[in-house]
């Protein structure tokens, strides 16, 4: 049977020190590596990052889970949130701003965006644009500390929305249903869509997020033959 613990933390704890306060108060002798918090069934990977980084608030339940390598395997297959992408009438047309702050700066092609989480960055809990240009970018697998960064400070920055500009852009990928479905994973892919001199995104709170466990978007300058 599940046993419940209570943790004085504040909304900056960081996820391992959380997980040395459970070991400790458990007096449990695993190691922290096979820890895993999960929080409405997405998994706390990011030991560096705080509990109001995943929106974990007072009261909040976590649950406690110590990985072996099949579960940790089986785990990893859950899947990333990122926006629904799938729905192109919620890309927006957004005009150009000579007042926009520097970690809004952009590039011709695909563009990621996602909230620094450096509690000394002054980007920190703003939505930072990662410039990525006229490629073929996998959301679960290519992001990283070279590739998807705070333009400030330069930490790492977990993509959770896109955005084109002058140029073709199409998505390939599988969409897991929503916890508690009895429905498959969809696969679902787009044409080649053209967006013009403008900042085109995807709205987050317009589109939703879903869990995905593949997504490939592209961007390319010229017209595909």
């Amino acid at each position: 049977m599940a046993q419940n613990h209570s943790f004085d933390v504040e909304p900056s704890t960081t996820i391992r020190r959380l997980k040395e306060l459970f070991c400790k108060k458990t007096k449990s002798e695993e190691d922290l590596l096979v820890l895993c918090f999960t929080f409405n069934n997405e998994e706390l990977e990011e030991d560096k990052k705080a509990l109001l980084d995943y929106k974990i608030t007072e009261d909040a339940q976590l649950n406690a889970i110590f990985l072996g390598e099949t579960y940790r395997a089986n785990l990893g297959f859950m899947g990333s949130r990122f926006v629904d992408v799938s729905n192109s009438k919620g890309l927006k047309r957004k005009e150009w701003s000579k007042k926009a702050p520097k970690w809004r700066k952009t590039i011709r092609g695909l563009c990621l965006e996602g909230r620094c989480s450096n509690l000394e960055c002054e980007a920190h809990g703003h939505s930072v644009i990662m410039r990525i240009g006229y490629k073929k970018f996998d959301i679960l697998a290519d992001p990283d500390e070279s590739t998807t960064v705070c333009p400030i400070c330069e930490q790492f920055v977990e993509p959770k929305t896109c955005a084109f500009n002058n140029c073709w852009w199409r998505y390939e990928g599988v969409q897991q249903a929503e916890a508690g479905s009895d429905k498959p994973p969809k696969k679902c892919s787009s044409e080649w869509f053209r967006v013009d001199d403008a900042y085109h995104y995807f709205d987050e709170e317009t589109n939703g997020m879903v869990t995905w466990k593949r997504l490939v978007v592209e961007a390319v300058k010229d017209k595909p033959i």
